[in-house]
């Protein structure tokens, strides 16, 4: 296990001087992201977690982000029908026993995998999944009516489950913003598009991106493996709590071609609160 108490490394952040609406485009293929001008590497330190103080927890309320013991049954994570049948129901178990939640549905995925042949590779760009009106929208679009209308009025937090689905990572982690040393004003909606692999359709999104700060505080888990998880929260309709947490793929210092590529799976899920 890593006992580096920080990585010295660069993320991608939008340009303190830049102005109008970001832009990322996925080709739905094997290309890499492509960014509009906007975007710029800036030099970062990123803090080992598992070095910080036994004192220091961090969790979804707080920080946004939660490290989580996970050991699911295998699946074939390139069968996305599989995954959904076999895998989803694991992850909701998961994240209502790790929440308290009264229920949890999981309702999308993405693998990343750092090679040739993969339509999605990891994503060097700082970015939370949803701003404060995609989040409550994105809901409105993938669940059930009946879901909708038991929980109206209630509290609703969007919670993606990732891990890794190849052994160790040893490229490409990700690291975590705290919530709690993040400056609103710091923040940019950007937007987002990819092709489906399907179809011609080109499909559009609303992301948060943000503007680098001396105060903010990066935090990863170095060498995570398949029987850990880390929960990130995308969107949370209370406004005292942590409301999400910005992350990014990013490289270690000593990462190069003898490291194997980064292999893992994202779970997009929503939990409902009764309380």
């Amino acid at each position: 296990m890593s006992t580096n108490t920080v990585e010295k490394t660069t993320l991608h952040f939008i340009k303190a001087s830049a102005t109008g609406t970001p832009v990322i485009n996925y080709s739905g293929f094997d290309e890499q992201q492509e960014y509009s001008a906007h975007y710029g590497f800036e030099e970062t330190e990123v803090i080992n977690a598992r070095a910080v103080s036994t004192e220091t927890v961090f969790n979804l309320d707080n920080a946004g982000f939660q490290l989580t013991h996970f050991k699911p049954n295998e699946v074939d994570f390139l069968e996305s029908e599989t995954v959904k049948a076999d895998y989803y129901p694991q992850v909701e178990a998961l994240i209502k026993a790790q929440t308290g939640a009264a229920h949890v549905v999981a309702f999308d995925h993405t693998v990343r995998r750092g090679i040739k042949a993969s339509n999605r590779h990891p994503a060097y760009h700082v970015h939370n999944d949803y701003t404060h009106q995609t989040g409550p929208i994105r809901a409105q679009t993938v669940l059930d009516e009946a879901i909708l209308k038991r929980f109206a009025g209630k509290r609703m937090v969007q919670i993606n489950l990732w891990r890794s689905i190849d052994g160790v990572i040893e490229k490409d982690p990700l690291a975590f913003l705290d919530f709690s040393t993040l400056d609103n004003n710091d923040l940019v909606k950007a937007n987002i598009s990819f092709n489906d692999m399907h179809s011609t359709q080109k499909h559009q999104g609303e992301i948060f991106a943000l503007k680098k700060n001396k105060h903010q505080k990066w935090y990863y888990y170095p060498e995570m493996d398949g029987t850990e998880a880390v929960l990130i929260k995308g969107f949370d309709s209370e406004p005292t709590s942590a409301r999400f947490a910005m992350h990014t793929a990013f490289p270690l210092a000593n990462q190069g071609e003898h490291n194997k590529p980064r292999q893992s799976i994202e779970t997009r899920t929503y939990a409902f609160f009764d309380a």
